[in-house]
């Protein structure tokens, strides 16, 4: 999961050579077989700006050579996502894989490219959502308008899976006095116990999701009856289970509709603070708290003077700003064409501002980006 933390970690290894690669990606044939050749010509196209910047040719080769070695990473390749983002410079190599779509982007800057990230920490970050039925568990990764059933290797799919787990069978010959086995079950004639039997049967899906829940750091929503979900909650050890559920069977909703209906529980709980941001903004919209002007924001943001910012979606502004300190009048920007609209998030980051993105119809202004000021310009 990607948080204002992770930006502000990645933005702690930028140099003034710093590679940003965005790529779409696709997740099935023969579709996914073309990203290693579209990122490839990315890379290509990172050569030739780096070949633009007065830079060592030491430097520029462990660069290149980064990038070109992960072309050639077949389990990097295999089971893409939505997009990819990968961030290099002579000290530091790192990628993230997308749930959303990205549009095709390098940058070549004194900083990373950060603006497709805020999208992850705005609307559409990535939850997922576990079905609790004894017919049928899954486990969905999810976007607002995107779902993906994640295959749980080590977990039964349904109660019927579940009793012919071998595991379960040796559990049973155990108790029974059949050879020997891990048992599952404690008591006697626990196997005839329905109520342990669903313990167990949920305590060996809770491990396999739990284990998968803390390497992606994903919100967790649950759907199914109450008694389900009531039980699941007591074996949890997931730190990020959603505490509001969907409450009803879901074996007959498909993966879309689950979706739908978790997207309103998340949208409830983690977007509160861009919808009473935006209210803000448009009880503030004629006052001199608030700015549509991108280089005065770009400058606001870099002295600390932006609370909130927000930023179009899948856009860029490219333009000069000028941004000298008020004590000794010396330019604080290195001259040349930068992205004004991934300056001001990373400024606003930097100096403990709030960053959304957001589609430019949801602003109560006329303007395509927007900020609300620490305090009164006119002050």
């Amino acid at each position: 999961m990607i948080t204002n933390k992770t930006i502000l970690d990645l933005q702690q290894h930028a140099n003034e050579h710093s590679i940003s690669i965005y790529l779409p990606t696709h997740r099935t044939e023969p579709e996914a077989q073309q990203d290693v050749i579209r990122y490839k010509n990315q890379v290509k196209k990172a050569e030739t700006k780096l070949n633009e910047k007065e830079i060592d040719r030491e430097e520029k080769e462990i660069i290149l050579n980064r990038l070109k070695e992960l072309s050639n990473d077949s389990e990097f390749w295999r089971n893409n996502d939505n997009g990819i983002a990968v961030f290099a410079t002579k000290d530091h190599f790192e990628t993230f894989k997308l749930p959303i779509s990205v549009n095709e982007r390098v940058q070549v800057a004194p900083n990373f490219l950060i603006t497709p990230l805020i999208r992850m920490i705005s609307k559409d970050g990535s939850f997922c959502v576990l079905t609790l039925s004894q017919k049928n568990i899954r486990l969905l990764k999810c976007t607002m308008d995107s779902n993906e059933l994640i295959k749980l290797e080590n977990a039964p799919s349904s109660m019927e899976e579940f009793r012919q787990f071998d595991v379960y069978q040796r559990s049973v010959q155990h108790h029974s006095g059949q050879g020997k086995g891990t048992p599952i079950f404690h008591g006697h004639g626990a196997e005839d116990d329905p109520k342990t039997v669903i313990t167990e049967y949920l305590k060996t899906i809770e491990n396999e999701v739990t284990s998968y829940m803390r390497k992606r750091k994903d919100p967790l929503i649950l759907a199914g009856v109450d008694s389900s979900v009531a039980h699941y909650r007591k074996i949890n050890h997931f730190e990020r289970l959603v505490e509001d559920a969907i409450l009803k069977n879901p074996d007959p909703m498909s993966h879309n509709q689950v979706t739908e209906k978790a997207w309103e529980i998340v949208e409830s709980h983690f977007l509160k603070d861009l919808y009473n941001d935006l209210e803000r903004l448009g009880d503030l919209s004629n006052s001199e708290s608030v700015s549509g002007d991108i280089h005065k924001i770009v400058e606001g943001a870099y002295f600390g003077k932006i609370d909130t910012l927000f930023i179009p979606k899948s856009a860029e502004k490219i333009g000069e700003v000028s941004i000298r300190d008020f004590d000794t009048n010396q330019m604080q920007m290195p001259t040349g064409q930068h992205d004004l609209f991934n300056l001001a998030a990373m400024f606003t980051l930097e100096k403990g501002g709030n960053v959304y993105s957001v589609d430019v119809n949801e602003l109560p202004i006329e303007s395509d980006v927007a900020a609300i000021y620490r305090y009164s310009t006119a002050q």
